[in-house]
């Protein structure tokens, strides 16, 4: 069997981050990076006001909100583990819901805390401030970037219509669906690996498709590995069924 290349298309400065991760953690085929999204910065209306918890659903959301204030000292939420680093990094003290939208809540519904502030993306998988009005919770959010889609670089395209087998990852439903479109029809046999069962429902092309049990980076890396080793011994999918 020919080995896998795995195609990384979260913004440049993620996928490289995370191609580093997959290296460290065992991948040692080809990697190809082609973000299928840009982040945009979008500007803050001001800082937030002392006492605000502040919430974050993503990476995106730290690294711009701290980019156009200082935001040490204030307490957090964040949905993973990988965004509360990124928040504790920047001398905030946060709290990881260490899963999905629906861990985030019922994390924030056990911890009453001061006026709730979510700093979030154009996108987002789901409208958090509603879903904590239904809780009786008062949030406001801001939106302090965007997610501009791009097309697909050349060394995609080339590695898209060449026979050989690609590990692409799913990372959101918005990013599946973009995918979808840029994708097309392929040569290479595709091993779709989504974070979420709502990323796999947002596919709209061929593969074999695989939904990680955690909606974690660090199940989308052992997923991702796996892969890589099982394709190096000959073995097809990682727990998958055709998607058509």
């Amino acid at each position: 069997m020919a080995e896998s290349t795995l195609l990384l298309t979260r913004p440049q400065a993620q996928s490289l981050g995370f191609a580093e991760t997959c290296r460290a953690a065992g991948w040692t085929g080809p990697i190809v990076t082609s973000p299928i999204l840009e982040i945009v910065p979008r500007p803050m209306p001001n800082r937030p006001a002392p006492g605000t918890t502040l919430i974050f659903t993503s990476v995106n959301g730290v690294e711009q909100a701290t980019a156009q204030h200082d935001l040490a000292g204030f307490h957090a939420f964040a949905v993973g583990d990988t965004t509360a680093k990124a928040a504790q990094e920047a001398g905030m003290t946060c709290v990881s819901a260490n899963g999905d939208f629906r861990d985030l809540l019922a994390l924030l519904a056990r911890h009453d805390t001061g006026p709730l502030l979510h700093l979030r993306g154009t996108h987002s998988a789901g409208d958090l401030t509603s879903a904590l009005a239904e809780m009786g919770r008062e949030a406001v959010e801001w939106v302090v970037y965007d997610q501009v889609a791009q097309p697909l670089n050349g060394a995609a395209r080339r590695l898209l219509a060449a026979p050989g087998p690609v590990v692409l990852p799913l990372f959101s439903p918005r990013s599946a669906r973009l995918l979808s479109a840029a994708v097309g029809e392929t040569a290479a046999p595709l091993s779709l690996i989504a974070i979420s069962q709502a990323a796999a429902d947002a596919w709209r092309g061929n593969g074999t498709m695989c939904v990680v049990a955690d909606p974690t980076g660090k199940a989308m890396l052992a997923a991702i590995v796996a892969q890589f080793d099982q394709g190096a011994h000959g073995s097809g999918l990682v727990d998958g069924e055709p998607k058509s």
